[in-house]
């Protein structure tokens, strides 16, 4: 259903691209409205054959790459595009190079944050800090101060975080099999698949455990920390979506005791 529902898509956008000869002095008459199939391939620097067995929603999986040439050439606008690329299963390459920007939904997400006076933050699809409040700040004092505002970056390379957690290894474990997760929703974004092979060259430790191929789902669950002044303090880690911007997750560590 998802093959078939791609490739009339497909069929209906082609059919509606404007030809760039038409109404022009010497154009060929066309029988069918829009562009053809072959017209489609050549500018979009794929095979006709292969196109043709994506539009009739034929097995064909195309690439991230591919899938934004085809875009570019069907003209879609930004709805349209995003549909194509969840229809297919598939990340935009405009989305994976793009730097985070400020939207409706992340803009009311760190107000969100703001407003909580528990430790909470925001992480997005790569688990790089996006806000946090106050709260957190404290907790989290020194990795605030740093330069890294990746999550798995923090756990896996900064040497101080091994005295901030009691049972490192087991945390670190669990939060590669979450990541997991994420991965899997976006295995051929080159921003993903450029942190997790940085990682894996710089970690051993996350090398081992990414090979294990776990997968966990987010559940809520407890965590401790030692405070550099306060001693041990321990939370339940709930992890939210944001309905507008599901990459974006709203992390709140609520105090127990």
């Amino acid at each position: 259903m998802r093959q078939r529902a791609l490739g009339e898509f497909l069929r209906k956008h082609r059919e509606a691209v404007r030809p760039a000869d038409e109404g022009k002095p010497g154009g060929r008459r066309r029988r069918t409205s829009g562009l053809r199939r072959e017209e489609i391939a050549q500018q979009a620097r794929i095979s006709p054959t292969w196109y043709t067995r994506l539009e009739q929603g034929q097995e064909v999986r195309p690439s991230g790459a591919a899938l934004g040439r085809i875009a570019d050439v069907l003209q879609l606008a930004p709805a349209e595009r995003a549909y194509l690329f969840e229809v297919a299963q598939r990340v935009d390459p405009k989305d994976a190079s793009s730097s985070a920007v400020s939207t409706p939904a992340t803009r009311a997400i760190e107000s969100c944050v703001l407003a909580i006076s528990f430790p909470a933050l925001v992480v997005d699809k790569y688990w790089t800090l996006l806000s946090w409040n106050a709260a957190f700040a404290d907790l989290f004092a020194i990795w605030i101060e740093s330069s890294e505002r990746n999550v798995l970056r923090y756990m896996f390379l900064d040497p101080g975080v091994r005295t901030l957690m009691n049972d490192w290894e087991f945390r670190a474990r669990r939060l590669v099999a979450h990541f997991r997760v994420e991965y899997g929703k976006y295995v051929d974004d080159p921003k993903m698949l450029d942190l997790v092979q940085g990682l894996s060259e710089a970690s051993d430790h996350f090398r081992q455990y990414w090979e294990e191929q776990e997968v966990l789902m987010w559940e809520g669950n407890e965590k401790s920390f030692n405070h550099p002044h306060r001693g041990w303090l321990t939370f339940f880690q709930m992890t939210f979506l944001a309905a507008p911007d599901p990459t974006l997750k709203l992390i709140i560590f609520q105090p127990k005791g």
